[in-house]
């Protein structure tokens, strides 16, 4: 017996997201040495190239051409936006723990937000589900984070348009290749900062060292990767079920905190592990909940 559609998508979104998590890795050590500006279209930059890479493999008109153009032009604005506000939040200091505790609140809006847009019905374990996974944050993150603080404003940025993001792709038919979610994003990101630079600044794009270029190139594929594998999760299947999905990035930040950056996770960190991880498996064991 093969997955079901709401299966499918759950899966495709809990490796898509920790691609994301990947990707924060490299961006917040990438923020060391270079402006927001140059990650940004650097790391666009390479999603561009792979997204042309695949579309010429299987032909440009077929994996790239949209019947919901202005969704995408759209949809990308809302990714350029959240994208800045990740690179800056991380750029000001912003701990990948405080970042994701932050970030975490993306299921209950993106849920919230179905159900306004598209009358999804929430049922009650949904909201179980979302509101254990949640609990599982504050358990382990929220008496670290300081809400004073700037970075706080540019990820809660990163929340609100995440969120937008996440909805936008219902309306994108399903018979589209998943290309498109990265390709249209990138083409806007990278335009919008050659303008930046080029025009605005009157500069030249600024060339990364060849030490970093393995960075900005595992950041784009981590990036591109994502996009692809998250976005078709949401469209695939409800918004509700895929959302929580979110929170196993708790587990991958906790990993890569600790042997990328030295943050030693509290004892309270793993208590609440433990509880998006049930939240999970109550998830997916909900068999009788899934659509087609």
């Amino acid at each position: 017996m093969g997955l079901s559609n709401t299966q499918k998508g759950i899966l495709l979104a809990f490796v898509g997201y920790n691609f994301f998590t990947m990707s924060d890795t490299c961006i917040k050590l990438l923020t060391a040495s270079y402006s927001i500006s140059t990650i940004s279209f650097w790391s666009s930059f390479i999603v561009l190239l792979m997204s042309l890479i695949f579309a010429l493999l299987k032909g440009v008109k077929k994996t790239l051409g949209s019947r919901k153009i202005l969704i995408h032009i759209a949809r990308s604005i809302f990714v350029l936006i959240a994208s800045v506000c990740a690179v800056a939040a991380f750029s000001k200091g912003l701990s990948l723990a405080t970042f994701y505790t932050i970030l975490f609140l993306c299921p209950v809006v993106t849920a919230i937000g179905a159900a306004l847009v598209y009358k999804e019905r929430i049922s009650r374990l949904s909201w179980s589900v979302i509101l254990l996974g949640f609990a599982g944050i504050i358990v382990a993150f929220v008496k670290d984070a300081s809400f004073s603080s700037p970075a706080i404003i540019y990820a809660v940025g990163v929340l609100f348009f995440g969120a937008l993001v996440n909805l936008m792709a219902r309306p994108i038919d399903k018979r589209e290749s998943m290309l498109t979610f990265p390709f249209y994003p990138s083409v806007v990101i990278v335009f919008s900062f050659l303008v930046y630079i080029v025009l605005y600044k009157g500069e030249s794009v600024p060339i990364p060292a060849v030490a970093d270029i393995p960075v900005f190139a595992i950041n784009g594929f981590c990036i591109f990767m994502a996009q692809m594998f998250v976005l078709q999760g949401f469209r695939i299947a409800p918004h509700a079920y895929v959302a929580p999905t979110q929170y196993t990035q708790m587990i991958s930040g906790i990993v890569a905190g600790y042997y990328v950056f030295g943050d030693v996770p509290g004892p309270w960190v793993f208590v609440g592990a433990g509880i998006i991880i049930a939240s999970g498996l109550l998830l997916v064991t909900q068999k009788k909940e899934y659509g087609a």
